[in-house]
């Protein structure tokens, strides 16, 4: 899987950890398992819920003949319906203070769309998406932007400190420390590291303890994230039967199948809950 190593506050960047590599406890605090979703299965919310991603061949871009797209709808059920709230800031105040907002759980109010949902289908070696060249995790605000992001094996990771304070990059790949850069004020950003290994990566900033941020990386580029109103779309889906992962940062992971018929747009409605 992945492997991550980070720095006093930050971002994400992939470098190799061999042997030795700290491995650390998941973070406590979150719920211990999600609401089923329309078709799929529940499981634990982990920071190894990358770990089941199939298919470890190199992805194949390729034409693909009539197409589908697969159009999700993540919505929260269940009572109370969680709202942003500020975060106490205790360094740097008087930079970050009212800048931070929680980014645990974001719904929207009048759709109830859960943002921040990772959907990705499995198995897929040859297909018509492109591997994105590069993603990158900026420092802004005293938080990790944008707070969710989404990478394919073999992407570069890249880290940007866009605050006037020192931030330090922390990740953890599949909870095992991958590197720590500290990103001074106006420096020059590190050189872009390649991702190695599938699987989640989570950011942290020693500095600023309330700073936290995730890459998931997947074996091929069939996988979106849900915007504000709870709305992704896989375009460009080989048509036949696929398994799909739908995965949320506390909310847990759900899984699935859809099959998906030539030139077919097919809608996929998932349900989110806290534990009870």
């Amino acid at each position: 899987m992945l492997r991550v190593v980070a720095a006093l506050c930050g971002a994400i960047l992939i470098v190799s950890c061999y042997a030795g590599c700290s491995k650390r406890q998941p973070a406590s605090g979150r719920p211990s398992e999600s609401g089923a979703g329309t078709g799929g299965s529940s499981a634990a919310p982990s920071q190894d819920a990358g770990r089941g991603l199939s298919g470890s061949g190199a992805y194949e871009v390729a034409e693909v003949a009539n197409p589908g797209v697969l159009e999700v709808a993540a919505v929260f059920s269940g009572s109370p319906v969680p709202t942003q709230a500020e975060v106490p800031v205790n360094v740097n105040a008087e930079f970050c203070a009212h800048k931070v907002m929680t980014e645990e759980v974001i719904v929207d109010a009048e759709s109830l769309g859960l943002q921040n949902v990772v959907v990705r289908l499995e198995g897929i070696s040859r297909g018509a998406r492109e591997v994105p060249e590069s993603v990158t995790v900026s420092n802004k605000d005293c938080a990790f932007y944008p707070h969710v992001t989404v990478a394919v094996k073999g992407t570069k990771f890249a880290i940007r400190n866009e605050d006037s304070i020192l931030h330090t990059t922390h990740p953890y790949v599949n909870n095992r420390h991958w590197f720590n850069v500290p990103l001074p004020s106006g420096g020059s950003p590190p050189p872009a590291r390649p991702i190695r290994q599938t699987g989640v990566v989570e950011i942290n900033c020693d500095v600023h303890k309330w700073m936290r941020g995730y890459t998931v990386v997947h074996t091929n580029p069939y996988i979106e994230i849900t915007d504000a109103k709870g709305n992704a779309a896989i375009d460009k889906v080989p048509p036949g039967d696929h398994t799909y992962v739908a995965w949320h940062e506390q909310l847990g992971e759900q899984r699935g199948a859809v099959t998906i018929k030539p030139g077919e747009t097919l809608q996929l409605k998932l349900e989110f809950k806290l534990a009870q």
